[in-house]
């Protein structure tokens, strides 16, 4: 049976520098593993429209996966896919999993709430035996669908969490490789802080889980020897969430010599000097740290964690201590002021990091931003206009 696996975005080739989807890559790996003909289209780097590569792979499942700030573009995709017929719609991905029922409602016959990964094969068997697959899906956690009489039903939630340890490593010849700048590698799900703006917890929960050091490293081993000598970007939000994690990583990586330059994001109160030359010695070139303002009184109120001073503190010591450091900034915060925002240029200027990119504040769902908006001021559209709010403001 095939399967096409569409990553749905606006896009980018030409504007930023994009990353080869690896949540569902993951997922359309476990399919491939167990034996299906697995597809991959990503309208981040290909703008060929979604009917052309339906017509040339004549799939029998599409699996959909998209943000929020991509949730308009989504609902065009499966009414186009809706119109060819024939075809079993999946979705997934953090918007899908906050808003299931509205996916499904827009015409797609399962929406998966969480990590995909431990219900992409009961579905694949549950669409392709014969007969109605409502009996089949009522037995799958995680799941929101529509039965034959119409009615949306909600499964339970999934028991357990993915196992991390055991995930096989994303299968990269599924992607047209030519399309993407560097190799990629997503080792983690959740995130235990607590940023008001951010909803990096998504599927994975609001604890953070991680891959061990070893079973990073060997991914990373079988990188090399199928692609040898990389630039690698660390696409996870932490590197680590625990020091000694860190420091043991890194003194592995060292001791295996892997011929690999990467780029990770950390938080500002994670350096020291002792781990920069870790990183330094380990192959890191460069780091990215989130430091949203220069203002205490915003970092306090968005619940960053994080003073002035410790933002300071570890952009001298990375930058003094020899790696790259790329700085992300929040500009119309809630309850921000003129003067909160020269805090920033003024932390800039005091700290001078090699990169600076500055990114306009938007409401996310499943922050509370977005769940008590009217109390900050903020003006929703409709979910199936989303894009007029994160591309071109409110």
């Amino acid at each position: 049976m095939r399967i096409l696996f569409i990553h749905v975005s606006q896009n980018w080739q030409g504007r930023v520098y994009p990353e080869y989807p690896l949540g569902v890559g993951i997922v359309a790996t476990i399919a491939r593993n167990a034996g299906y003909e697995v597809f991959f289209h990503d309208m981040a780097v290909d703008d060929t429209p979604v009917e052309e590569v339906v017509g040339r792979v004549a799939p029998r499942i599409v699996a959909l996966s998209f943000l929020s700030t991509s949730a308009t573009k989504g609902g065009e995709v499966i009414r186009k896919l809706r119109r060819l017929g024939g075809i079993t719609l999946i979705a997934g991905g953090i918007h899908t999993s906050i808003f299931p029922e509205h996916v499904v409602a827009l015409g797609v016959d399962v929406a998966v709430v969480g990590e995909g990964e431990g219900v992409i094969l009961p579905l694949l068997d549950a669409f392709s035996r014969e007969g109605d697959p409502s009996l089949r899906l009522s037995a799958i956690p995680g799941i929101v669908y529509r039965e034959r009489s119409g009615r949306i039903r909600r499964n339970p939630p999934a028991a357990t969490s993915v196992d991390l340890e055991t995930l096989p490593p994303v299968e990269r010849s599924i992607y047209d490789l030519s399309r993407y700048p560097h190799h990629s590698i997503i080792t983690s799900r959740g995130c235990p802080y607590r940023c008001k703006f951010c909803c990096a917890w998504g599927p994975g929960g609001r604890k953070g889980r991680m891959a061990s050091p070893s079973r990073i490293l060997s991914e990373l081993e079988w990188l090399v020897e199928r692609y040898g000598a990389m630039t690698l970007y660390w696409a996870d939000d932490m590197f680590f969430f625990s020091r000694r994690k860190r420091l043991e990583f890194c003194a592995m990586m060292k001791e295996r010599g892997l011929p690999i330059e990467w780029i990770a994001q950390l938080r500002a109160d994670n350096l020291d000097p002792l781990l920069v030359d870790a990183l330094l010695a380990a192959g890191c070139t460069k780091i990215c740290l989130g430091a949203e303002s220069g203002s205490d009184r915003l970092l306090q109120s968005v619940e960053k964690g994080l003073t002035r001073a410790q933002i300071a503190a570890g952009i001298r010591c990375a930058v003094e201590g020899g790696l790259r450091v790329k700085t992300w900034w929040i500009l119309g915060l809630p309850g921000g002021t003129f003067e909160d925002q020269f805090a920033s240029l003024d932390l800039i200027a005091e700290t001078r990091p090699h990169e600076v990119a500055v990114h306009t504040f938007v409401p996310l769902p499943g922050t509370i931003y977005w769940e008590e908006a009217e109390r900050f001021g903020i003006h929703l559209p409709p979910l199936d206009r989303l894009e007029q709010l994160y591309y071109y403001g409110n």
